[in-house]
């Protein structure tokens, strides 16, 4: 039993890869219980069938988490977001571009993988990005290779051994991340995004290393207009907000910068974090320069309104209670360490993603899969898709959610 739990412990901290699902499996029987938790806490938000509408292309970035990802690993989330909104035609072969850094353009930092989806009658587009940044920890990886090779592996038990390659692909990651001085994942969701908004499909490289080279102005026009969206995975939400949080500071130090800052003060973007570690992976991490003062800067009597840099983020965190390394984002959090200027407004989902399961004759949740099921989540789906906007009256989502909304304090009366 002991063994078990450090077994599920192990994988819940690092639990991002087929293996680690596979493993826990092998070990637990398969008699499952379905848990039905679904509960929502905060401001109405659109999902992204919403920005559907019209004859604009939807821009879906999604960016992962720790362990070693290949390009392709989006693609259930793709097929059960395009499934629930209709999405049935989709490009034959999609577009890989090698990202390269764009202070020594010799250096790679990820693959970005982009597909298109349409309906039917092609009056819906989604063009959705997939970051891949595994390759700029693999050469850190292979530093510790050493010890899954016969001469050190030799000894263990097979069990040991299968742990030890786990958590020597998976644990590297968020250490590269937190100390790499180039800060190569960052500008490698940098670009990613500056692919994003920069061009239509026709016009994007394919098979070729390139560069995404906007000026700020012309990046900031571009972002201005395209309609987007952001999901993301553990880690994948840290790298996701320091990017948006560097570009707040580069547009808030240009000099006679209140022009930039007008062109995107209407604009609201909505980031679906799965299995969100954004208060874990706080710890130790400077505070923005701007915080605490979101009712100055959002709130339209607020006297820093005419500086803000977004109209609003949209958080939505999603944590499978039984999910034992992802977090809840608590509105205090918000207030404190996410820059005030970019106005986020957070809502929290509590979902089981995953089935109680019989093993060694009680209940038990398998971590791993509630680490690693949200984009196999009917409830999760919905609620990307969907929103809350319209939630009283969608049956499939409140007979099954129960949505506690949330208004700011000085509308309540």
């Amino acid at each position: 039993m002991k063994n078990l739990g450090i077994l599920l412990l192990l994988l819940s901290l690092c639990g991002c890869t087929s293996f680690g699902r596979g493993l826990a499996e092998a070990v637990i029987d398969r008699d499952k219980t379905t848990l039905d938790r679904c509960e929502i806490e905060g401001f109405k938000y659109s999902g992204i069938n919403a920005e559907l509408q019209g004859p604009e292309v939807l821009k879906v970035l999604m960016i992962h988490g720790v362990g070693t990802h290949h390009p392709g690993y989006s693609q259930r989330i793709q097929e059960n977001l395009a499934n629930n909104i209709g999405l049935d035609i989709v490009s034959r072969l999609s577009k890989n571009i090698y990202l390269r850094d764009p202070k020594s353009p010799e250096t790679p930092i990820g693959n970005l993988r982009i597909t298109y989806w349409q309906n039917l009658d092609r009056s819906k587009n989604m063009l959705f990005y997939e970051l891949t940044w595994s390759e700029i920890t693999t050469p850190y990886k292979k530093i510790i290779a050493f010890d899954t090779t016969e001469q050190y592996s030799k000894f263990r038990v097979p069990f040991n051994n299968m742990m030890k390659d786990f958590l020597d692909n998976a644990l590297p990651d968020p250490l590269v991340y937190v100390t790499d001085p180039h800060g190569l994942i960052l500008a490698s969701a940098r670009q990613s995004i500056c692919w994003m908004v920069n061009d239509g499909w026709e016009n994007l490289p394919d098979k070729r290393a390139a560069v995404c080279d906007l000026s700020q102005n012309a990046g900031i026009e571009k972002f201005k207009n395209e309609k987007v969206a952001f999901i993301t995975h553990s880690l994948g939400s840290k790298i996701l907000m320091d990017a948006i949080t560097a570009s707040a500071e580069e547009i808030s130090d240009t000099p006679n910068n209140q022009q930039l800052i007008k062109k995107l003060q209407d604009k609201e973007i909505t980031v679906f974090m799965l299995a969100n570690q954004l208060p874990i992976l706080q710890i130790d991490h400077p505070m923005p320069k701007i915080h605490n003062q979101i009712n100055a800067y959002c709130s339209p009597k607020g006297k820093l309104y005419d500086r803000r840099i977004f109209k609003g983020v949209n958080i939505v965190a999603f944590s499978d209670p039984n999910d034992i390394l992802s977090y809840a984002i608590p509105q205090d959090f918000a207030d404190k360490y996410i820059d005030s200027r970019i106005c986020p407004r957070v809502t929290n989902v509590s979902v089981n993603v995953a089935p109680e399961i019989s093993a060694f004759g009680f209940g038990i949740v398998n971590p791993v899969t509630a680490h690693t099921n949200y984009d196999n989540s009917p409830k999760v789906i919905n609620l990307i898709t969907k929103g809350t906007d319209n939630f009283a009256d969608d049956k499939a989502l409140n007979q099954k959610c129960h949505f506690i909304q949330m208004e700011k304090d000085n509308k309540m009366r």
